[in-house]
């Protein structure tokens, strides 16, 4: 039965200092179309990218100032396939209690220390390897608003244009005759 708190797809949330900063880093995950593995905040350093399941219209209700409203939204399906799982929320004392291959899913959840540690409604997806490939068929792109949504395309306009004017420079002006690749993601403004 279809429920409002379920999706059935994952956002990767990019971080930052600032809105500016958050929107370098979707940008750099489009350019390379790849999300790359982190160990930050990760027990064991696994590398792993890390995603929510948590509806895009509350996630941000909750956060803070942690995640900006810049993300990439892939089918949860897909990353299933690809071994991507859902974190397992425990103490630190029931970390060795995982087989080695199931570590890189433990987030520490201990909701009666002091202070308390519950990142649970984060609910945490991840996977654990070094980068993962996106294509436009799969990833869609989350941005605020649509002034953000112009300036993706407007950015990506212009890096066409000086790779082509790089071509025409090196290789002759008949570069210039082909035409410029056009921004291949679908993307939505959240107005966030």
């Amino acid at each position: 039965m279809p429920r409002a708190d379920l999706s059935q797809h994952l956002v990767h949330w990019t971080k930052g200092a600032d809105f500016d900063e958050a929107f370098d880093s979707l940008q750099s995950i489009i350019a390379q179309r790849s999300i790359r593995g982190s160990s930050g905040a990760i027990r064991g350093e696994w590398r792993c990218i890390c995603f929510t399941e948590a509806p895009q219209d509350t996630f941000h209700q909750v956060i803070g100032k942690k995640y900006k409203p810049f993300g990439v939204q892939v089918p949860k399906s897909w990353l299933f396939g690809l071994g991507g799982r859902p974190a397992i929320y425990q103490t630190s004392a029931e970390y060795d209690l995982l087989p080695d291959q199931l570590k890189w899913r433990h987030v520490r959840y201990e909701p009666n220390a002091s202070p308390p540690i519950d990142f649970s409604w984060e609910r945490e997806w991840r996977i654990c390897a070094e980068s993962v490939t996106l294509e436009p068929a799969t990833a869609h792109i989350l941005v605020p608003n649509e002034s953000w949504a112009e300036r993706i395309i407007c950015d990506h306009q212009e890096h066409e244009q000086e790779y082509i004017d790089r071509l025409a420079s090196e290789y002759g002006e008949e570069y210039r005759m082909y035409p410029h690749e056009q921004f291949a993601f679908t993307y939505s403004a959240i107005d966030a």
